[in-house]
C-alpha cells in the first residue's frame, strides 16, 4: 500500500532525504520519488531484492521521464554495431559504460538481469571499467530493449560520440600492462635475491650435489633478462624521447646504471669472476614501478583531454518529408536536412526553427544561466539544450561546422604546453654530470695507483650513484598523495601538475556553476507587501512560465498555485494574466512599463493594474563553505563571470577581502586575462567548468575543472574537482607544499646512502654483499618515510571545513 512519506526520511533505494512532494511510502519504507519506488516494485516482483542486503540504500535515484524514442537510434545496425562485441547465429553481446556502477549491489543486479527478463542470456559486469556485457536472444528482443530495462531499474547506459568507454578501456588495458611489468620484475628479483645467498654467505667456492655457483649464476642472468628488457623497456625508451629532444632527463641515469651493472654482472658471472649485481639492478626496476604504478593508479578511468564531442548525443533524429524519422549518425546530418530534437537534448548542429517552441539553455557555452526563446524562422545555435517539448530544425551547418565546433577548435582554446616546476626536473639537470665527473676521478686515480681496480671504481660509481633513490622519493611520495587526493575528490592529471602548485601566485575562479550551485538560487523579495491573493496570483504565473528565473522565484514562494486561464507569456519580456478583473504583470522593467528604473538580468519586476509594487532578485546561492575558501586563501584572487555585476554586491559582503571582480566576460575575455597575468609573472591557476572556461583553463599553469561527478563532461584540464569538495581547494595546496616538503627529506636521507656507496665505489671495495644491503634497505626506509610523511599529510591538511 502507497501512502505520503514522511518528510526528512531517507529513501530505502537511493539514501536521498525524502523531502519533497512526491515522497511515498510502500511496504513500510520509505522513497524520495516514484522512480526510486519502482525500481523497488521491479526487484521485489522479480525477487531480487537481496540487492540491498549487500549495501544499505545501494541504488541509484531514477529519471522516469518518459521517451519511448530515446534509444531508437539503436535500432540503425551501423550505430548498434559499434556496442555489439559478439553476435552469431542465436545470440548478440553488448558492452554498455554503466557510470552508475558503484558498489557489490551493483555488480550483483547486473549479473542477474536474467531474472527480469527471460531473453537476457548472462550478463558480466568489469567493476573497474564501469561496463557491462549482456549476451541476449537477438530474435525475441533488440538492443533498444535492453537499453530501456537498465534504465528502469537506474543504470542509464552513457553513449556519446567521442567514445568515452573505449578511452577509459584503454586506460585500463595500459595499467593492465603496468601491472604485468610489475609482476614479473618482482617474481625474477625475488628468485636473484634466493639464488644469491651462496654470494651473500661467502660460499661461492662450494660444489656439492652438481650445485655449483655457476649454475645459480646463471639462473640469474636468464632470470635478469625479461627484467631487462621487458618491464624496464620503459626508462629506456624515456631516456632515447629524452636525448632526442636534446633533454637529458631523469630516466638517462637509470638507464645508463642498468646496462652497466648488466653488462659488468653478465661479464663476470661469464668469466667466473663474480656473481655480479642482478639483484641490485632488478631491485631497482621493480620498486621503482611500483612507485610509478601509485602514481597511475588513481586516474587510470578518468579522462582530462575531454574534447566537445563527448557532450553531444551520438545519434539524431532526421525527418523526411513525410515526417518519418531516422536515427543517424551526427556525422551524417548534412546542411538543409531536417531533424527533431526533444526536451532536455542538445542541439548538435545551427539550424533555423520550423517547428515548435524553442526555449533553449546556452549557459554550458556562454556560463551564464537564462534560457533564451526562440521564434520560429529564427537560428538556434549547436550546444543549446531544449528546455520545452519537441522542436524541428531546419539544417544550416553540419556538425562539423557548427558554430560550437569552431569556437572549441579555435587555436586559442588549444591546450598549449606549460611550464612544469618539477623537482625531479631541476635535479636530472646536474645528477649525470656529477655522477659521471665521481666515476672519471675514480678511474683516473685508480688507473695510476693499481690499474686493476680502474674499471671495477668506473662502474661501481655508475651502479651506486644511480638516481633510483630520488625517483623513489619523488613517485612513491607522489603515488601515496595522489592516492589521498583521490579519496578526497581530487584527481590531477599527472605528478607534474602536483609539483607545480605550490608555486601559484594567483587564482582566478570562474563564479557560475563553479563557486554557485548550477541549480540554487536565492530569492529575495524587494518591494510593497503582497497580500495572500495577489500572491497566490504571482505564484501561479510564475508557475505556468516556462523561463528559469520564473521557475526559481514559484519554487521560493512555496505557494500552492492554480492553473489561470487568462495568461500569456511574451518572450524574452515576460509574463501577463487577467485574474478577478486584476491585470496583473511579471518581468523586465520596460515590460512593466517602467523606464526610469533600472533592470538586471536576474530581477523580475511585478506590478498590478500597471502599478510597479516590487521586484523579485534571483541571486546565485553559493556553495556551503565556499566563503571560508575564499576568505583563507592566501593569493590574489580574480572572480570572472559571463553573468551581469548584479551579484557583486552580495558577493562583496561574503567575501571579506580584497578581490578583483570581472563581469559580462566571454570565453575570449577570460582567455585574454589569464594571458595578462602571465605576462606579469604570475602563476596562475584556474578554477572552472564548461566550455566558456575552456581556453582559460588551458592557458592557465593549473586549470582545475569542477564537475558534479567524474563522468560528467569537463573540458580539457589539469585536475578535475568534485563540485562539494571545492571547500578543501586551499587544503589541497596546502598538501601540494608540503609534499614538496617531504619529497626534500627524503631526498637528504636517500643522499646519505649514496655517501656510503660511494665511498665503497671509489674505493673499489664495492661487492654484492654490500650492494644487496644498501639496496634494499634505501628503498625500505623511503618508502617508510614517504608513507608516514603522507599519513601526516593527510591527517594535518583533510580536516573538516
Amino acid at each position: 500500500m502507497i501512502e505520503t512519506a514522511i518528510h526528512n526520511a531517507t529513501c530505502y533505494h537511493c539514501g536521498d532525504k525524502c523531502d519533497s512532494e512526491q515522497s511515498t511510502k510502500f511496504d513500510s519504507k520509505q522513497f524520495c520519488c516514484s522512480g526510486c519506488l519502482t525500481v523497488y516494485q521491479i526487484l521485489t516482483k522479480s525477487n531480487l531484492c537481496d540487492y540491498y542486503s549487500f549495501n544499505k540504500v545501494a541504488g541509484v535515484k531514477v529519471n522516469i521521464e518518459k521517451n519511448d524514442q530515446r534509444f531508437s537510434f539503436l535500432d540503425n545496425p551501423i550505430i548498434a554495431a559499434k556496442y555489439i562485441s559478439f553476435n552469431n547465429q542465436h545470440q548478440t553481446a553488448v558492452k554498455f559504460y554503466l557510470p552508475q556502477i558503484h558498489c557489490s549491489s551493483c555488480i550483483w543486479l547486473l549479473e542477474n538481469l536474467h531474472k527480469l527478463d527471460a531473453t537476457i542470456i548472462f550478463s558480466t559486469v568489469n567493476f573497474p571499467a564501469k561496463e557491462v556485457s549482456i549476451f541476449f536472444d537477438h530474435h525475441n528482443t533488440s538492443m533498444k530493449s535492453i537499453a530501456e530495462l537498465l534504465v528502469s531499474i537506474g543504470y542509464e547506459p552513457h553513449f556519446s560520440l567521442d567514445k568515452h568507454e573505449s578511452s577509459s578501456t584503454n586506460q585500463l588495458s595500459i595499467q593492465r600492462i603496468a601491472l604485468v611489468k610489475i609482476g614479473i620484475a618482482g617474481f625474477c628479483f625475488a628468485n636473484i635475491m634466493m639464488l644469491s645467498f651462496p654470494e651473500y654467505l661467502g660460499l661461492a667456492t662450494l660444489n656439492k650435489d652438481e650445485f655449483s655457483p655457476i649454475l645459480f649464476r646463471s639462473l640469474n642472468l636468464v632470470l635478469s633478462l625479461p627484467v631487462l628488457l621487458y618491464s624496464g623497456n620503459e626508462f629506456f625508451v624515456n631516456s632515447w624521447y629524452g636525448l632526442k629532444q636534446k633533454m637529458l632527463n631523469i630516466d638517462a641515469p637509470i638507464a645508463l646504471a642498468l646496462i652497466i651493472t648488466f653488462l659488468r654482472s653478465s661479464y663476470e658471472i661469464i668469466s667466473g669472476t663474480g656473481g655480479g649485481y642482478l639483484d641490485s639492478m632488478t631491485g631497482i626496476i621493480f620498486f621503482m614501478l611500483v612507485g610509478r604504478g601509485f602514481q597511475t593508479k588513481t586516474f587510470a578511468s578518468l579522462q582530462f583531454n575531454r574534447d566537445y564531442k563527448s557532450f553531444f548525443p551520438i545519434a539524431v533524429c532526421k525527418l523526411d518529408e513525410l515526417k518519418n524519422e531516422t536515427y543517424l549518425t551526427v556525422n551524417e546530418i548534412k546542411a538543409d536536412d531536417c531533424i527533431r530534437i526533444r526536451n532536455n537534448e542538445v542541439i548538435p548542429v545551427d539550424g533555423i526553427l520550423i517547428n515548435g517552441k524553442a526555449s533553449v539553455d546556452y549557459s554550458f557555452v556562454t556560463g551564464e544561466i537564462d534560457t533564451t526563446n526562440v521564434g520560429i524562422g529564427k537560428i538556434v545555435y549547436a550546444g543549446g539544450k531544449q528546455c520545452n517539448g519537441v522542436i524541428d530544425i531546419m539544417v544550416v551547418k553540419p556538425f562539423s561546422q557548427s558554430n560550437f565546433t569552431r569556437l572549441w577548435n579555435n587555436d586559442l582554446f588549444k591546450k598549449a604546453s606549460k611550464k612544469r616546476y618539477t623537482f625531479i626536473g631541476i635535479i636530472s639537470i646536474y645528477f649525470s654530470a656529477v655522477v659521471m665527473f665521481i666515476a672519471t676521478v675514480a678511474f683516473i686515480y685508480w688507473i695510476n695507483v693499481y690499474p686493476p681496480n680502474a674499471w671495477n671504481a668506473l662502474t661501481s660509481v655508475l651502479i651506486v650513484a644511480c638516481p633510483c633513490a630520488l625517483l623513489l622519493t619523488t613517485t612513491f611520495t607522489q603515488g601515496f598523495i595522489l592516492n589521498i587526493f583521490g579519496v578526497y575528490g581530487m584527481y590531477l592529471k599527472n605528478a607534474d601538475v602536483l609539483q607545480t602548485i605550490p608555486y601559484i601566485q594567483h587564482i582566478v575562479f570562474d563564479k557560475t556553476g563553479t563557486l554557485t550551485y548550477p541549480n540554487k538560487n536565492f530569492v529575495k523579495y524587494v518591494g510593497e507587501p503582497l497580500n495572500a491573493v495577489d500572491l497566490k496570483v504571482f505564484t501561479s504565473m510564475f508557475a505556468q512560465s516556462i523561463h528559469p528565473l520564473s521557475r526559481a522565484i514559484s519554487n521560493s514562494l512555496k505557494q500552492s498555485s492554480f492553473i489561470l486561464d487568462n495568461v500569456k507569456e511574451i518572450p524574452g519580456f515576460g509574463i501577463q494574466a487577467w485574474e478577478s478583473d486584476t491585470f496583473y504583470k511579471a518581468g523586465s522593467v520596460k515590460f512593466i512599463g517602467e523606464n526610469s528604473l533600472q533592470n538586471a538580468a536576474s530581477e523580475v519586476w511585478i506590478s498590478i493594474n500597471e502599478k510597479v509594487l516590487g521586484k523579485f532578485e534571483v541571486i546565485n546561492q553559493l556553495r556551503e563553505n565556499i566563503d571560508c575558501l575564499i576568505n583563507q586563501l592566501p593569493y590574489d584572487l580574480t572572480i570572472l563571470s559571463g553573468d551581469n555585476n548584479s551579484s557583486q554586491h552580495d558577493l562583496s559582503r561574503k567575501f571579506i577581502r580584497e578581490m578583483n571582480y570581472q563581469f559580462n566576460q566571454t570565453p575570449e575575455n577570460k582567455l585574454n586575462y589569464i594571458t595578462q597575468l602571465q605576462h606579469n609573472h604570475q602563476l596562475v591557476m584556474m578554477v572552472g567548468d564548461g566550455l566558456n572556461d575552456a581556453g582559460a583553463l588551458c592557458k592557465s599553469d593549473i586549470g582545475i575543472a569542477i564537475v558534479e561527478n567524474t563522468i560528467q563532461f569537463s573540458p580539457a584540464s589539469d585536475a578535475i574537482l568534485l563540485a562539494n569538495k571545492l571547500p578543501y581547494l586551499n587544503q589541497f595546496i596546502i598538501a601540494s607544499i608540503l609534499a614538496k616538503k617531504l619529497i626534500t627529506i627524503t631526498f637528504i636521507v636517500s643522499i646519505v646512502y649514496n655517501v656510503v656507496g660511494l665511498y665503497y665505489s671509489t674505493t673499489a671495495q664495492l661487492k654484492p654483499i654490500i650492494a644487496a644491503i644498501l639496496m634494499p634497505l634505501s628503498t625500505l626506509s623511503i618508502v617508510a618515510i614517504t608513507l608516514l610523511g603522507s599519513l601526516y599529510i593527510k591527517k594535518k591538511c583533510f580536516k573538516n571545513v
